[in-house]
């Protein structure tokens, strides 16, 4: 073989190889591994969002599935969510189950128990909002100095427990200094289907010693609350009279419920 046949036949092979370890040096494989090496995975936080994602898009498939994003819709999905979505055991139901609880209201309260068809007498809660009329008629001071502001306070309640709903606050009467006034200042707050209970609450607060900082719950006195149970055997438009004695005003007022039109 003569050298220079040697010659076309080594400088190829030098070449080949010197390629080969210089792709070695940037070999990807090692380059992952090192990448690796320097990354921390946080499984509580990986675990904690995925289970956040389940959880919405549990939510957003039972708001979804019940026409909308109506706030109706939403609390009762809540409501069922909570209660059966998250339970551990035979107990968890299905959200396709959910969904059907929480658009047959007629057949299930808002906390999933059954109650059969609408002649049933068991239903004893709310199947629609409705609005609750509360009329101020009377008011005489007992004290010899006072500016009466006179609010009530509505709280909801299902089955004898306070309901996810916030107490509902109203202004019935504010005036200056008097002794003494009839006449009628009337409120209207709605309350939210499947509730069966509450309590109205007359509330005074002196202006003179307790500013409009002052919340109303820490004003109140449950004594002079009136509770009313199984709200779905009220009867609506019937007017049904209180008198209340507060600390320092005697008051006489009226309410009742009524439909929403």
């Amino acid at each position: 073989m003569t050298q220079n046949m040697l010659k076309k036949i080594v400088l190829p092979l030098a070449a080949t190889a010197a390629f080969y370890f210089s792709a070695c040096g940037e070999n990807p494989i090692e380059i992952e591994n090192k990448a690796d090496a320097k990354f921390k995975w946080d499984y509580k936080i990986a675990l904690d969002s995925i289970a956040q994602r389940v959880d919405d898009s549990s939510y957003y498939e039972c708001y979804d599935n019940t026409r909308g994003f109506v706030q109706n819709n939403k609390e009762r999905c809540d409501t069922f969510i909570n209660q059966y979505a998250k339970n551990a055991g035979d107990d968890a139901l299905s959200m396709k189950t959910i969904i059907t609880m929480v658009r047959d209201s007629i057949n299930y309260n808002d906390k999933g128990t059954y109650i059969g068809d609408g002649d049933d007498p068991k239903i004893n809660y709310l199947r629609t909002n409705k609005m609750l009329s509360v009329t101020l008629t009377n008011y005489k001071r007992t004290a010899k100095s006072i500016e009466p502001e006179v609010r009530f306070l509505i709280k909801t309640f299902i089955e004898q427990e306070p309901s996810e709903y916030e107490p509902l606050s109203a202004l019935a009467l504010d005036t200056t200094d008097i002794k003494e006034w009839k006449g009628e200042k009337n409120i209207a707050v709605q309350l939210p289907r499947g509730i069966d209970g509450m309590k109205i609450c007359p509330v005074l607060r002196d202006k003179i010693t307790q500013d409009e900082y002052y919340d109303d719950e820490d004003l109140l006195d449950e004594k002079n609350c009136i509770e009313v149970k199984n709200l779905g055997w009220v009867e609506e438009d019937k007017s049904k009279s209180e008198k209340t004695s507060l600390e320092s005003a005697d008051i006489q007022w009226k309410w009742h419920l009524y439909a929403i039109k």
